[in-house]
Parts: C-alpha cells; sequence; structure tokens
C-alpha cells in the first residue's frame, strides 16, 4: 500500500514563500474523516474542522479550514447540490456554509436561532435547488438560489421532538430516518411543517427502534436500524431484512452502482453484479485493518472511503489502496508541544486498532510536517502519549517522556532507546510508568519528573547512568513543569504546593552539597504605605524570559520573579504581580481571574500567555500593557482554551495547541540576530498588490530603523522587535507612499554597527 502526502498547493506561500506578518495558518489533521461527497472536480473529505480535496486521479490535494475561508469547527455533514453548483457544510450548531466558485457564503440561520437546545446537522440531502438538513429537532429545507429558509419541519410536538438522521424519497414520497423510527409523508403535501401530517412506519419489526440511514435503489427502501443492528429493505408493500451476514452497521448510502454499506471493520458494494467487500488496505505489505466513517464510489466508479484511522483512502486497483493526506500534523489531540533548532515538536496521540491511545509526533520544519506513529516506527508500538521533550546538542537527538510508557530516546526521528520500571529507576504504579517532565543541562544531563516513582526527581547523565535525586520534602508531591534557568538552577513546577528549585553543586550522584528549597507561590505588592501579599495555587507553568526573569502561571493569574536566584537566600520568597499601566496610576494585575495554561517569549521579550477559557493574550516584556488578544470570536482559534504555546524563533511563527489541533499565527517579532549582515527586508519590491506589510529580518535586538525617501525626508521610524521590525508602506498621514526607491537606515546601539537596505515601493 502507497501512502501519499501531497503539498498544499491552495496556499503556495505556505512552503515555498514567506507567510506575511499576522497571517493565521490551521495546522489541523485531515485524519479521522466523517463524510465524503464528490463534486465535478474532486472528492471532499470532511472532518470536523475542515475540507480536503483531493483530484479524482489522487492529485491536487487542498484544503480548507476556518483559516481561509470556513465560518466554524465541527462539521458534521457535507453534500454536493449539482445544480447550483454548491457544496454545503452543516456543523455541529447547526450553522451552514455555501461553497461556490464565487466564493464562501455563511448560513447562519440556524444557528441564530432560539429555542433548541441541540442544532447538529446530521446529514444533507440535495435536490434541484433545494436541499434539506436532516437535523437533531427535524428537517430545514432551504433554497440554495437565494440562500434562505424554504421549511421547518418539526417532527414531533415541541417537547417530543424526533431526530432527523437521514431523508430519502420514493415513489412520491418522502422517508424520514429518526432515533424513533421511520416517517413518512407524501411529496406534494403543502404543510410537512405540521408533525401530524407524518406518519410512522409501523410494519417496522420495531416501529420505534433507532434508524441511523435510509437509501432509495433499485424500486428498494432500505433502512439501517442501529437498535437492533440490521439491514431493512421495503418493497412498498412490507419491510423485510437483507443482508443480515452483515454485523455492527454503521450506516449506508445509495451508489450509481449499488448500495454501499459501511459495517465495523469492512465496507460492502452491494448490487446486481454481486458483492464486494472491502475488509483490509492491502498492496503486498501487511493488510492494514480498516476503520471506515463513509464512503462513496465516483462518477467513474472508483471507490473512496473515509477512514477513521487513515484519512481520506482510494482504491486504486481490485488490491492496492493510497491514503491521501495534506500537510498537516497527523493528529488533532496535542499532548505536549515544544520548539528547538528552528523546529516544532508536537507530540500527538492516535488511537490504536483497540481503541487506546498511542504515541506519534509530527515534526514541522521550514513549512512541512513530518509525522511518525507505530505505522512508521515500531518503537512507538503501545507507546502511551508523550508529555514533554528534551533536546539534547547532538543533532537529531532528543527525549521523551511519556504519561505511562517510561522514557524513549530518538535518534533521527526513530526510538533506539526505551526507559522503564523494567531497566532502569524509573518507578511505576499498578504498571504505569508516568515521567511528567524532562530538562536537559548544556552538558547532556538529562532530568526528569517520575511521579511514579520512588522519588518523584531523578537524572539520566551523559554517561549513560539513571540517578536518583531524593531531596527531602518531595516524595508525596506531584511534579509538572520544569526549566533550567541561564544560572543553572532548576526549577520544578508543584502543581498544587508551588516550586521546587534545587541547584547542582558537585557530582549528580551526591545531592548534600547541592542547593535546594521548597517555596509557596506568592507575590507582594506595597504602595509605601500598604502591603499586600497574595498566595496562588493551580501552579501550571514556568519560563525564563530574555532578562533572566521567571514567568509563572497560575490557577488566578501570572507571578513574576526578578533575581530568581535569591530563592537560596533565608528569607521569604516574594514576586510580583504585573499591573496593566492605563494612566490611572491603579494596581491592575493582568489575568487575574485567569486559569493560566501557557506562558511563552517572543524575541521581543514580550509574553504571549494562554488560559483556559479566554483565548491567548501577548503582553509586552514587563506584562504592563495588553498588546492583542486571540480568541475563537476575533480569530481562527477554536475555543477560548488553549494547552501549550511554542515560537520558532527564526520565523517568529507562534503556535497555539487547542483541543481542536494546532494553528500558528506569524508575528512582528523573531530572535535578534548577532549581527547585521544578511539583514534584509521582504517583500522587495513591494507591489501594489500586496496587502501586507514590509518586513526587516536579520536585525540585532533593539535596532533603530528610520525609513526616508530617496532626498532624505524622514518617512517612518521604530525600533526592531527582536530581530524583526515592520512598515506598512505608509506616510505620517496614514498615505501609502508613492512609487519610488526607499532607504532603510538600521542603526544597532548595542552592536555600534549600520546597514542601509534599498526597498523598491510600487503605488
Amino acid at each position: 500500500m502507497r501512502k501519499l502526502l501531497l503539498s498544499l498547493i491552495l496556499l503556495p506561500c505556505f512552503i515555498f514563500g514567506q507567510s506575511r506578518i499576522g497571517e493565521w495558518k490551521a495546522h489541523v489533521s485531515f485524519t479521522p474523516v466523517i463524510k465524503v461527497a464528490e463534486t465535478p472536480e474532486s472528492i471532499v473529505a470532511a472532518t470536523a474542522n475542515g475540507l480536503l480535496f483531493a483530484g479524482k486521479e489522487g492529485q491536487q490535494i487542498t484544503t480548507t479550514t476556518k483559516a481561509n475561508g470556513l465560518s466554524d469547527y465541527g462539521i458534521s455533514a457535507i453534500s454536493y447540490a449539482t445544480v447550483p453548483n454548491i457544496l454545503l457544510v452543516g456543523y455541529q450548531n447547526g450553522n451552514v456554509d455555501l461553497l461556490q466558485k464565487g466564493g464562501i457564503v455563511n448560513f447562519p440561520d440556524l444557528t441564530r436561532k432560539a429555542g433548541l437546545p441541540n442544532k447538529t446537522i446530521h446529514r444533507i440531502i440535495c435536490e434541484g435547488n433545494y436541499a434539506w438538513l436532516c437535523c437533531a429537532f427535524g428537517i430545514v429545507k432551504v433554497g440554495l438560489l437565494k440562500g434562505e429558509v424554504a421549511e421547518t419541519w418539526y417532527l414531533g410536538a415541541q417537547n417530543d421532538l424526533k431526530e432527523a438522521n437521514d431523508l430519502a424519497s420514493m415513489g412520491g414520497n418522502w422517508y424520514v430516518a429518526t432515533n424513533h423510527g421511520i416517517l413518512t409523508a407524501p411529496k406534494q403535501n403543502s404543510n410537512l411543517q405540521d408533525y401530524r401530517n407524518w406518519q410512522l412506519q409501523s410494519g417496522l419489526p420495531q416501529p420505534d427502534a433507532d434508524f441511523s440511514s435510509i437509501a432509495f435503489l433499485d424500486g428498494l427502501l432500505f433502512a439501517h436500524d442501529q437498535s437492533n443492528d440490521q439491514l431493512l429493505a421495503w418493497d412498498g408493500n412490507k419491510w423485510l431484512r437483507n443482508y443480515p451476514e452483515i454485523k455492527q452497521i454503521k450506516g449506508i448510502k445509495s451508489a450509481s452502482n449499488g448500495l454501499i454499506i459501511q459495517a465495523k471493520g469492512e465496507v460492502w458494494l452491494t448490487g446486481k453484479t454481486g458483492n464486494k467487500i472491502i475488509s483490509s488496505y492491502q498492496a503486498g505489505g501487511t493488510p492494514e485493518e480498516i476503520d471506515p466513517r463513509d464512503a462513496l464510489t465516483d462518477s467513474n466508479g472508483k471507490l473512496w472511503i473515509g477512514d477513521n484511522r487513515f484519512g481520506l483512502t482510494c482504491q486504486t486497483t481490485a488490491s492496492s489502496f493510497i491514503h491521501l493526506g495534506s500537510n498537516s500534523p497527523g493528529s488533532d489531540q496535542i499532548t505536549a508541544l515544544n520548539s528547538a533548532n528552528e523546529e516544532i515538536f508536537a507530540a500527538t496521540s492516535t488511537y490504536n486498532t483497540v481503541g487506546i491511545p498511542e504515541a506519534s509526533i509530527s515534526i514541522y520544519h521550514a513549512g512541512i510536517w513530518q509525522n511518525f506513529s507505530a505505522d512508521d516506527d515500531t518503537g512507538l508500538k503501545s507507546i502511551r502519549p508523550v508529555t514533554s521533550f528534551a533536546f539534547s546538542s547532538h543533532p537529531d537527538e532528543y527525549w521523551a517522556a511519556t504519561e505511562g510508557s517510561g522514557l524513549l530516546y530518538f535518534q533521527k526521528n526513530r526510538v533506539t532507546a526505551h526507559h522503564n520500571e523494567l531497566n532502569s529507576l524509573l518507578g511505576a504504579l499498578n504498571g504505569s510508568c508516568v515521567v511528567s517532565s524532562l530538562a536537559a543541562d548544556n552538558q547532556n544531563n538529562l532530568f526528569y519528573a517520575n511521579p511514579t516513582g520512588k522519588f518523584p526527581l531523578g537524572s539520566f547523565s551523559q554517561s549513560g547512568n539513571f540517578i536518583s535525586l531524593p531531596y527531602p520534602g518531595l516524595n508525596n508531591s506531584t511534579t509538572g513543569n520544569q526549566i533550567i534557568s541561564k544560572t543553572g538552577v532548576h526549577w520544578v513546577v508543584l502543581p498544587q504546593e508551588g516550586l521546587f528549585a534545587f541547584k547542582v553543586k558537585g557530582t549528580l550522584e551526591n545531592i548534600t552539597d547541592d542547593q535546594y528549597r521548597k517555596v509557596v507561590v506568592q507575590s507582594r505588592f506595597s504602595n509605601g504605605t500598604t502591603s499586600l501579599i497574595t498566595k496562588f495555587g493551580e501552579i501550571s507553568t514556568i519560563v525564563e524570559d530574555h532578562n533572566q526573569d521567571l514567568w509563572v502561571g497560575t490557577g488566578t493569574g501570572v507571578v513574576v520573579y526578578t533575581n530568581p536566584d535569591r530563592i537560596f537566600d533565608p528569607m521569604e520568597f516574594y514576586g510580583t504581580q504585573p499591573s496593566l499601566d492605563d494612566g490611572e496610576r491603579l494596581f491592575k494585575p493582568i489575568l487575574e481571574k485567569e486559569k493560566i495554561t501557557a506562558i511563552a517569549v517572543d524575541g521581543g521579550n514580550r509574553k504571549w500567555i494562554g488560559t483556559s477559557n479566554s483565548g491567548s493574550f501577548l503582553f509586552s516584556e514587563q506584562g504592563n500593557h495588553l498588546l492583542r488578544h486571540f480568541d475563537s470570536q476575533n480569530s481562527p482559534l477554536p475555543s477560548g482554551r488553549i494547552d501549550a504555546i511554542a515560537i520558532v524563533p527564526g520565523s517568529g511563527e507562534v503556535f497555539f495547541a487547542t483541543e481542536r489541533g494546532l494553528f500558528s499565527w506569524k508575528s512582528d517579532a523573531i530572535e535578534g540576530a548577532g549581527g547585521m549582515e544578511k539583514a534584509y527586508v521582504w517583500p522587495n519590491p513591494l507591489r501594489e498588490t500586496f496587502d501586507g506589510v514590509a518586513t526587516i529580518d536579520g536585525l540585532t535586538d533593539g535596532t533603530e530603523i528610520r525609513v526616508t525617501d530617496v532626498a532624505g525626508n524622514l518617512i517612518f521610524k521604530t525600533s526592531s522587535l527582536g530581530g524583526r521590525a515592520t512598515w506598512n508602506a505608509k506616510n505620517p498621514s496614514g498615505k501609502r507612499v508613492s512609487t519610488g526607491v526607499y532607504l532603510i537606515f538600521c542603526n544597532s546601539p548595542q552592536q555600534q554597527t549600520t546597514k542601509i537596505i534599498k526597498l523598491l515601493v510600487i503605488h
């Protein structure tokens, strides 16, 4: 079996060019596929987070998400309407998008409708200029030419609404598969909005059974009774059971060449010429057990399967299949996120054949994702999801901690060593060897937190020896995130207690000469007359900024420690709460009512702070100015929950891990360069069709920027954020400058160096 990973051609700038400052990307997986549909040009595979379009010959893969057009997340149904040439996308909240050549039109009428607790769209049926949305409360008939609701069919009294799972017609009648039987009514009935005009099919073996899907084919109406796991057929007179040999049916669909039946681990194609059964994907190698969610045969008779494990799968010959993927992570379940060596490491979780979460890893470099799972590396077989990464100074070597399988060591993205309670000092509890966090020092000594072990902290030395670190007072402590500061102090988050700090003074094996201390997280505020001391709980994360200050995330905001090495002094250890400076001279701690989940420091020493409910915030270097706030209302982020944040230093791309996958935003700050020899501006020329900003990269931190015309008239000035500065190509009055060459004078006070860059602007 061949696997194809094809680049996105819809947005080529993602890979082959620099993305604009302020541009969003949705790095969402296109596995599992929940629905498939056919348009004249392509096969469309829907996941909960987006659409994948595949050319019918398996080429030209493109994707669409909320980051580049869709209005929402939580896709639940798709269908293609031939006459108006519209692809309809339905969502779990009742929202609908209409995709056509002119763009994407949102149809939010249903999601705005009050009084309906569940608006999920289960299926969309298209016929002529109308589409019927099968919803959790009934059916909505939509006129596609005007984009408006024509009728709403409530299938039951207001307090007894039936869920419409599917809709089909036969002999001039509508048939609706509901969660309580099959309802029928004449298509010509002028008042189908009155539920009393719908009749229950009483001749069914169990009239009130839950029916998932219904389909008409060759004079018969087929219905899937999922309450009793059987397929029934109606010939106009009676219901009879068909294909009793098929078990654990998930759904049915009619096709030009027969009936498609999706069952557990197999797809049946039934027809007059016989039945075909697809139960594995194989082409000379090890058979792969399929897990279908939807399927179709296209206009050429080719079979396409939407698979829960393998995504969109196409049958090329009788025994050959290919999986069609996009440039994206292998899964949307992100369990850890780190940046290292200009790459993003995303630990992802996929389900194996028995439904247990299994570790997989996705690595992002220069716009390309590489995905590694147990299918690629047997070292990941039966390994629980990764909780943390630590990186060696040796190229292509790193460690991964897991939530139950111990420690993994990778070389060239392959597991070359696996340590657990059976072959190391790591401890396990009830067969689970949990390693909650990792950190590596500059001598390649690895430090780990092992909450299921006898001692919660330990080390794996660069010489290859495991060493326990039995610091007093930690035996009953839960351990979380950890870092090693630039001064060599190890900081370990104790989520329920505070922080633990230690500094190795001699050898790793001898802790008696080490410095160590456990403290609660607390801040002190004083205005000269009154002092306020605040203690914090739910300690979640800790980072060190460019000034060697520590930023700590808690259940009620942020605490900052300046000169943190004084923790070893015999006195109370207080931090401060950053306060917004809004000119009122009042103490206003930032995010004091928010549960902090992540903190990351960008190239300009600004702080990206993620929260559990309110999205992500960008604060100035000192935390006293709010610069940006992203949530589901003003960005492609699917919700206010941010699980992790990581930044690629050289590009400024900020990655946000959410419960619906990974998203990134191109920032206006990057890591400062050591000199300005390679400083440049992009794009150059800045054409009239480009709606972004001119970006100057390769600067030293804090470089002074002045933009003039060739006559020397000053037009703009700023300072770089780390190694990047931007100009919107406008003059002081806010108008775009005229066509011409502009000079960018770069002056680095720290380096005492200058550079002049020329930029051509086309008006």
